[in-house]
């Protein structure tokens, strides 16, 4: 019995090819704009997170002079005085970040080479070695240093040893920070006593990248989020179109003595077969397009926030298995009122399309009030919220809502029209259009939700370009901006640079503690 009627169901999708077609269409779209965001977030996240490790960024306390460098002489001091620190040389080379460390007082897990692993050699320690990804050292010119290809070491970094780094960034006897262990002795003297210019920073919890990047992801992961409910509207269409178009097998079936468990556990089988095929094609379409958006993302990133992140795409599973599991829960949603209905109904009740738009009129009133208290809420949340979440769940409950009463608002609409009807034609017209009301509801909800959507955020997007433009021309007064890597190679730009161009304008910079916060200090020539 069970296999009959399992047959007798997908015998449906063998008459309607073209509503199969668009129900794994819309299914996989949806899902490939959803895994295809997480993807992109979470490869930019293990980019942060491999920084952090690598670095030692947030992990471990920091020592860092309140002024410029630090001596290599009070870094001395200090490992004589019993602090166990670490020094690290960080700066630009041919615009790549190089960062200089001590494999034998470094803390572990910060170096791509441990040195219990084996690998540690001499000729590391003395002629020095690159450890980069292979797309890194490529971009890097040519330098009389040993090349090494490492996976671990962070996207748009170089690992090397500190005297390799001085070398190589002109920093001869400069340290830029110490990295403190987290095991220190019990009795040292305190750091103001031994070095008063020098300021302990302690650890952080996470990256602190990862956490100013926070906005930018949400707003990614809110335009995926809002880019499958939009799918799954389309998707709970097709659903619904599929069952009106089964009533009459479903009441055969029922009336053949089909029990309604076994019946309802056969549309559900087939529907989640449907999601995983579809859920399927949609990772991979994701996949492609997160390895196309990537670099673009990534050159954002870079030019917002400063921080480098892969170019290339991982197959992770933490956003594929999400968006497996969020086809299969989209369809379960999109499928549960039909089933509901369906449950519902008396035996030979669903044969009729009355009975159909019955039940739908009698669940329109739960409808009616949910669309109330998502209204009020968007209103409530516009009045008392503060904050990105408070507005992203403002303009959920605004949209959901607004969506929501669309039914509710054309069905008195076409009742008040019945009732004006002057002829028999107008009732047929008014009547008919009324019962195919259910049946077109998800669809105009999902055309609500996305002419909404394609508005507001064309908006917002002209709005922020006017006005970053704007303060880009109020605030940007030369034409080209040439970075130095020390004075002195400024100092050799500024002739070479005055015979070529109208007017050059030198910026100083210095990092310094404002309020207990490091900032940077930047002071152009008015012009």
């Amino acid at each position: 019995m069970t296999n009959a009627g399992l047959l007798a169901l997908l015998s449906h999708w063998r008459r309607n090819p073209m509503q199969l077609f668009t129900l794994v269409v819309g299914l996989s779209l949806a899902t490939a704009l959803w895994s295809g965001v997480q993807a992109v977030n979470t490869e930019a996240r293990a980019s942060y997170d491999a920084a952090a490790e690598t670095l030692g960024e947030g992990m471990f306390a920091q020592i860092i002079a309140r002024t410029g460098t630090i001596p290599q002489e009070d870094f001395i001091v200090l490992r004589r005085a019993g602090w166990l620190v670490s020094p690290v040389v960080e700066g630009r080379l041919d615009g790549i970040r190089l960062i200089g460390i001590d494999a034998l007082t470094s803390p572990g897990g910060l170096t791509p080479v441990g040195l219990t692993d084996g690998k540690l050699t001499i000729e590391m320690i003395t002629r020095g070695i690159l450890f980069a990804t292979q797309e890194t050292l490529e971009r890097l010119g040519e330098v009389d240093v040993r090349k090494f290809p490492s996976s671990d070491v962070a996207p748009a970094v170089i690992l090397t040893d500190v005297g390799t780094a001085q070398i190589l960034l002109g920093l001869d006897g400069q340290i830029s920070r110490l990295i403190v262990a987290p095991q220190q002795p019990i009795i040292q003297p305190p750091l103001e006593v031994i070095a008063p210019n020098f300021e302990l920073i302690p650890p952080q919890s996470g990256s602190d990248v990862g956490r100013l990047t926070d906005s930018f992801h949400l707003n990614l992961t809110a335009f995926g989020l809002l880019s499958f409910v939009v799918g799954i509207f389309i998707v709970h269409g097709a659903i619904g179109l599929a069952f009106e178009q089964r009533r009459p097998v479903i009441r055969t079936l029922r009336a053949l003595g089909f029990p309604l468990v076994h019946l309802i556990a056969l549309i559900a089988f087939e529907l989640v077969g449907i999601s995983v095929l579809a859920g399927m094609i949609g990772v991979g379409l994701g996949y492609f397009i997160a390895a196309s958006l990537l670099p673009d993302v990534a050159a954002t990133i870079l030019g917002l926030y400063g921080q480098s992140i892969s170019g290339t795409l991982q197959f992770r599973p933490e956003w594929w298995v999400s968006g497996l599991l969020i086809a299969v829960g989209g369809t379960a949603l999109a499928a549960a009122a039909s089933l509901w209905r369906l449950a519902c109904m008396p035996l030979l009740a669903s044969a009729r399309p009355h009975a159909w738009a019955m039940q739908a009129r009698r669940s329109r009133l739960i409808q009616t009030v949910l669309a109330m208290f998502l209204l009020v809420a968007a209103s409530l949340l516009g009045w008392l919220g503060s904050g990105l979440v408070a507005g992203f769940a403002m303009l959920a409950a605004l949209l959901i809502g607004a969506a929501l009463a669309l039914p509710v608002i054309l069905d008195g609409l076409l009742a008040a029209g019945a009732r004006h009807a002057k002829s028999i034609m107008e009732e047929w017209f008014w009547a008919d259009t009324r019962q195919q009301l259910p049946g077109l509801s998800l669809a105009l909800m999902a055309l609500l939700i996305a002419m909404a959507t394609n508005v507001g955020v064309s908006t917002m997007v002209n709005s922020f370009r006017l006005t970053f433009t704007g303060f880009l021309d109020q605030r940007l007064a030369s034409e080209f901006y040439v970075y130095a890597d020390d004075a002195q190679q400024a100092a050799s730009l500024r002739p070479y640079l005055e015979l070529r161009v109208d007017k050059v304008l030198p910026i100083q910079s210095a990092n310094q503690d404002i309020r207990g916060l490091p900032s940077e200090i930047y002071g152009p020539i008015a012009h």
